[in-house]
């Protein structure tokens, strides 16, 4: 990479670059490997008056139509929605906020008055909705490292072990593989291909 004040090399680039890593990966001179950037929605209540909500446990609808938990001494919630969109700084719909606090009251007994705070973020998935993580068969040193979907605060320290076996030894670290995730899971190639078939 050369810029104006000096140049950088690498042996290896990482590209987890988020709802960008086609992008990032296009301008690599990589296939894509057909990551989907989906919208999730989320906004935070007041707790009812004279209502102790620390305790309570996450509230899931059964068809993932909402959720919602304690926050931060309020309540977090969301319409569980997936909006495909292109890679962006994603804003909160105010129709999903509305959407979510419907299905809230008329599924529980809440009453939602004031939204204290609302946000969106990028959950990005390949066609598997499973972690890439791989070195590019056609691009030695460029590893993928994509598609955690909502699961990327869980799953951080695995994948960072695999990132790190995949690249330094060629190979999953042991102890992830004997849990059975197996390297050709989460290989750009697999996602490359889905994404040729199903595009």
């Amino acid at each position: 990479v050369r810029t104006p004040a000096t140049c950088y090399a690498a042996g290896v680039v990482v590209n987890a670059a988020g709802a960008w890593c086609d992008v990032i990966g296009t301008l690599a001179g990589a296939c894509p490997v057909g990551l989907v950037p989906k919208r999730r929605t989320a906004f935070t209540f007041a707790v009812p008056r004279d209502t102790e909500s620390a305790a309570w446990p996450v509230v899931a609808a059964g068809g993932e139509e909402f959720y919602f938990k304690p926050e931060s001494g309020g309540i977090l919630a969301s319409p569980a929605d997936e909006t495909p969109m292109s890679p962006c700084d994603a804003f909160p719909d105010d129709y999903d906020v509305a959407v979510a606090i419907e299905r809230i009251q008329r599924a529980t007994t809440l009453d939602i008055r004031t939204i204290t705070r609302k946000w969106a973020g990028l959950r990005s998935f390949v066609a598997h909705r499973t972690p890439v993580a791989g070195m590019d068969a056609e691009r030695p040193g460029f590893f993928w490292l994509a598609g955690q979907g909502g699961y990327g605060i869980q799953t951080s320290a695995a994948l960072a072990r695999c990132t790190a076996g995949l690249i330094v030894d060629r190979r999953l670290p042991a102890e992830i593989a004997a849990l059975g995730v197996a390297e050709e899971e989460l290989a750009p190639r697999r996602a490359q291909t889905e994404s040729v078939n199903t595009g």
